[in-house]
């Protein structure tokens, strides 16, 4: 059973939402509710500026009426995980409340590039092969957001391209953290079955106790997607799927990928648990160690054009919080105290 938080993160007052934000448009419809992109009414931006902000609402009224719990209790737990998690790489949590038209709000950054599954879809429409330095990139920086929720004990248990975000500048951010699930320790282990199918580890479909390194095989899963816009096991119904993911029937690489990133994704795929990475040494791994120093170089040059070009100071720079530089030397990292998450190896 999933653990309850004795504190709720919302607040009991009711709250007419329209006087705090305005809504621009609807972005996403539930079962139980909708996600809006809104303003605040005390921002001075204008609807083009990056003020603009995410409100997911749930309709308590409807959700109590049909008796699912379950929903109010999801919105709770994902408004107190993401008002605790602090890292450049997760989305950003604003606030949550209870509005006096029965809804229960979250309020979250808002990331202008899209989902990555959309952005993966667009490509391969164009039929458009991804650069593997673009595909290191988006793979480092959910190590970094992964490794960071693991060290708190926490499992995102639903990680796939739907869930992990961009900003304008193609910054990860990976959110829906709404059946994350908090452990007591690092060696405790969870049990509920949930999750994508798809992205699902054999663990998981096999009934059998998961930790960490469930996360792990969705990474997987979700770059095997970023090479070939494809899902690594695909049948024409979920028995056959589950059969295809218990017997790690995965479709290989195109060697036109190198090998050590290869290597890298097979590691992924171990059917033991055991035998997979952690995030931390994904990021300790040579292969990956030389491409974050080619992203920390290209950051740092996005960082002086802005500056020569007049635009946003870079310490709001939206390319910045890539914490590349507390990877290969904490002490050098100049975000470490400005954003108070770990250095990702030590």
């Amino acid at each position: 059973m999933s653990r309850k938080y004795s504190d709720s993160p919302f607040q009991v007052r009711e709250v007419d939402v329209k006087d705090k934000y305005e809504f621009i448009k609807k972005i996403g419809k539930g079962s139980y509710g909708e996600v809006w992109l809104v303003l605040p009414k005390n921002s001075f931006a204008t609807k083009s500026q990056s003020r603009q902000q995410v409100l997911k609402r749930l309709d308590l009224r409807q959700a109590s009426n049909e008796s699912t719990p379950n929903d109010i209790e999801t919105a709770e737990r994902e408004a107190k995980l993401l008002s605790t998690l602090k890292h450049p790489n997760i989305v950003a949590y604003t606030e949550s409340f209870r509005s006096s038209d029965g809804f229960l709000n979250i309020v979250m950054a808002y990331c202008e590039g899209g989902d990555l599954y959309t952005k993966l879809k667009e490509k391969r429409l164009k039929k458009e092969v991804l650069h593997e330095n673009q595909i290191t990139e988006w793979f480092i920086q959910i190590c970094m957001a992964l490794q960071y929720i693991h060290e708190r004990n926490i499992l995102h248990r639903d990680l796939k391209t739907q869930n992990i975000f961009l900003t304008k500048n193609e910054i990860v951010k990976v959110g829906d953290l709404g059946i994350a699930r908090v452990l007591d320790s690092a060696r405790d282990l969870a049990t509920t079955v949930i999750g994508t199918p798809y992205y699902m580890s054999p663990e998981i479909l096999l009934n059998k106790p998961y930790g960490q390194k469930t996360d792990i095989w969705s990474l997987g899963c979700c770059v095997f997607e970023m090479i070939t816009y494809e899902h690594p096991f695909n049948a024409k119904d979920m028995p056959a799927l589950i059969s295809k993911i218990i017997a790690n029937q995965t479709p290989q690489i195109s060697k036109r990928y190198s090998q050590p990133l290869r290597n890298i994704i097979d590691s992924l795929f171990k059917k033991n648990p055991d035998e997979r990475p952690t995030a931390k040494a994904l990021l300790q791994n040579p292969y990956i160690k030389d491409n974050i120093l080619r992203l920390l170089d290209k950051t740092e040059k996005k960082c002086h054009s802005q500056v020569k070009s007049n635009s946003q100071p870079v310490v709001n720079s939206p390319t910045r919080p890539v914490t590349a530089a507390s990877v290969l030397s904490p002490s050098k990292s100049r975000l470490s105290n400005h954003n108070n998450s770990p250095s990702v190896l030590p």
